[in-house]
């Protein structure tokens, strides 16, 4: 379904467009800055799971930073193709290499979601700041569709489907299923792990990797505007505009927000007065390179688990 509405959003954002002006100004780009983005990725995904041990060595758990590392990195892997379903994914891997109770290691995650809500809203509330003129043009421009006529983004199925989802779920009496019930076995080790914050033996390390994580979100995004002339000239608030954007595609539950990620990029682009096309082919490129990134975090994190799983 999600995957459905993924590819719907993806011919959305290339509606009336040439794909060979796309590709014409793909072809323009340097590399050389995309290797460097993915390289910031992953060192923020090695400070994500040198986090997380500080986190389980708090609440009395062995693990080491590069098996928290690959855990994460399967994550990220399995939340490309299901949305969501990573989370589960790498407290079950971490759960086969180190013993640690998944219900406890699904706890500390929702901590790690709720700490990334808190950072998301400061660096959006900076980005009202900053740019709101910018944030105002990209909400009146999303009404109209990409070719400059017609609907815009179909805001109103992508809520309505996740409502239904929710609705669905409510209606068929989910917690009254076996799986239902076997997720409510898991709430007592999810209140322990959800209270894990406060019991940090390192809480200004915990803060370091939390701003060190996000500003590297920042430069991986911001390092690829040197990549295309048509965005050389990007600067830091707009390219945090840029992120903000960039991280609303990815909040909508499709995989890897596809669609969603290169339509909103775009168009905050068409905000910054980038043609359409050119920021469809920035979007198109750093899409591919986070894309490239995460599976590549997947493949390490399954092979370093397999590899270590008995030391």
């Amino acid at each position: 379904m999600f995957a459905a509405l993924g590819v719907g959003l993806l011919y959305f954002a290339f509606r009336g467009v040439d794909i060979h002006a796309v590709g014409r100004e793909m072809s323009r780009a340097t590399w050389y800055w995309f290797a460097v983005s993915i390289a910031v990725g992953y060192s923020a995904v090695i400070s994500r799971g040198m986090r997380w041990k500080i986190v389980l060595d708090s609440m009395g758990y062995t693990t080491t930073s590069w098996r928290a590392t690959h855990a994460i990195g399967i994550g990220y892997l399995i939340n490309m193709v299901v949305p969501r379903a990573g989370e589960v994914a790498r407290a079950t891997a971490l759960r086969r290499s180190d013993k640690i109770p998944v219900d406890i290691l699904i706890g500390t995650i929702i901590v790690e979601r709720l700490i990334d809500l808190i950072m998301m809203a400061i660096l959006l509330g900076i980005t009202v700041l900053l740019t709101y003129p910018e944030l105002q043009k990209l909400l009146a421009s999303t009404q109209s569709a990409p070719s400059g006529g017609g609907s815009g983004f179909p805001w109103i199925p992508v809520v309505g489907l996740t409502l239904a989802v929710a609705s669905w779920l409510l209606r068929h009496r989910f917690f009254e299923t076996a799986v239902g019930q076997r997720v409510q076995t898991f709430l007592r080790g999810l209140a322990q792990g959800f209270t894990s914050i406060v019991r940090l033996n390192k809480p200004w390390a915990y803060l370091g990797h939390t701003l060190y994580i996000w500003s590297a979100y920042f430069v991986m995004v911001y390092v690829c505007f040197f990549a295309l002339p048509s965005t050389e000239h990007i600067g830091i608030d707009q390219g945090l505009f840029v992120m903000m954007a960039a991280s609303l595609g990815i909040v909508i539950p499709v995989p890897g927000g596809v669609g969603a990620y290169h339509y909103l990029v775009a168009k905050a682009l068409e905000v910054l007065s980038i043609p359409y096309v050119e920021g469809l082919a920035f979007a198109t490129l750093v899409h591919a390179a986070q894309a490239l990134m995460l599976m590549s975090t997947g493949i390490i994190g399954f092979i370093g688990l397999n590899r270590f799983k008995n030391d």
